[in-house]
């Protein structure tokens, strides 16, 4: 039994849910997203939710072809990147290539890569964790931020060569308008073909300004690019899964087996295998958990709700058992400690 799942950080999402709140007057709340991960815009989300809230929306808004109504969203700008990365270099070709390798710490079990032949360039992208109605939506959000990426460089009137995408057939005529070529679906893959020399494409708005050596970076935002796992390493993505259940309620072996599509059974002898109980695997994902929210400033009472437990005691004794401290005697000494 495999539990190979990909992921999607929340804030990635988000330009999907501004702009159909915006178009169509769907909340969050009408999507029954859970308030906590709307706290945390780099929240861990198993692409399998992503996938029923794709379907929830056309059905809520009758519209298959509601990504067009809200392309002016799909953008990477809202990505929480410093420095607004991914589109603030001096031309296209370097914005392609930091797009392609940076956009895994903020997906897993997708590829964005490049094929060329001849002039012309191909750019990817492959999602083997999206399926059904599903497929074409999210192929379409993927392609019009690319189109938007682009657009930011060679001007918004600018049209590609062809654009092939996954999943059924959509608004066809609606769609080879937006991006101005003929449009093919039921593709393998999600491609925008576009001349090499678009590549060479400059931002007029750029200014150089010499980077410092050294990037100012928090080590705890720096850990929020690096935790993502990718979808083979089992560990990993059970410690992930496991964290992303706690939106809605503190962990139990159900809600984690539900997010998996697998028993309540089929889960625990797979723990067992890897040697963890749910028990001991939860107390620890939400003691490290506990610490992230410690070294950005919460109080133990406030941890201790977001992380579910019934009361701070009930925190306060499971925290113990993994760092023989309290929370409180752990943030105290977090205090006392000088920097380097």
């Amino acid at each position: 039994m495999l539990l190979n799942t990909a992921f999607i950080r929340f804030c990635y999402l988000l330009p999907v849910l501004k702009g159909v709140e915006a178009h169509y007057g769907i909340t969050p709340a009408m999507l029954k997203l859970p308030q906590l991960l709307q706290q945390d815009a780099m929240m861990l989300v198993p692409f399998t939710e992503v996938a029923k809230w794709l379907e929830q929306i056309e059905q809520l808004t009758g519209d298959a072809g509601f990504m067009l109504k809200i392309q002016q969203y799909l953008t990477l700008s809202s990505l929480e990147v410093p420095g607004n990365w991914f589109l603030s270099a001096p031309d296209l070709a370097i914005t392609f290539r930091r797009i392609n390798h940076g956009i895994t710490s903020f997906q897993s079990g997708a590829s964005y890569y490049a094929q060329q032949s001849g002039k012309i360039l191909k750019w990817c992208y492959s999602n083997a964790f999206v399926k059904d109605r599903a497929k074409s939506h999210d192929s379409l959000r993927v392609a019009i931020t690319l189109l938007n990426a682009i657009k930011h460089y060679t001007g918004n009137n600018h049209s590609l060569l062809k654009v092939r995408l996954s999943g059924s057939p959509s608004k066809q005529l609606e769609t080879e308008a937006l991006f101005g070529c003929p449009v093919s679906w039921n593709a393998p893959q999600t491609e925008l073909w576009l001349n090499i020399d678009d590549l060479l494409a400059s931002n007029s708005d750029f200014t150089y300004v010499p980077e410092p050596i050294k990037t100012a970076i928090p080590m705890s935002q720096l850990e929020n690019y690096l935790n993502m796992p990718q979808p083979t390493d089992t560990p990993k993505v059970l410690y992930e899964m496991v964290n992303y259940s706690r939106c809605y309620g503190f962990p139990n072996v159900d809600t984690v087996a539900d997010l998996f599509d697998i028993s309540r059974q089929q889960l625990q002898r797979r723990l067992q295998k890897l040697g963890f109980s749910f028990t001991y695997l939860s107390g620890y994902i939400l003691c490290n958990q506990a610490i992230k929210y410690m070294l950005e400033g919460k109080d133990p009472a406030e941890i201790a709700s977001l992380l579910g437990y019934a009361n701070a005691h009930s925190f306060s004794r499971s925290f113990a058992r993994f760092r023989q401290q309290t929370p409180t005697q752990y943030l105290k000494n977090l205090k006392n400690k000088k920097p380097l």
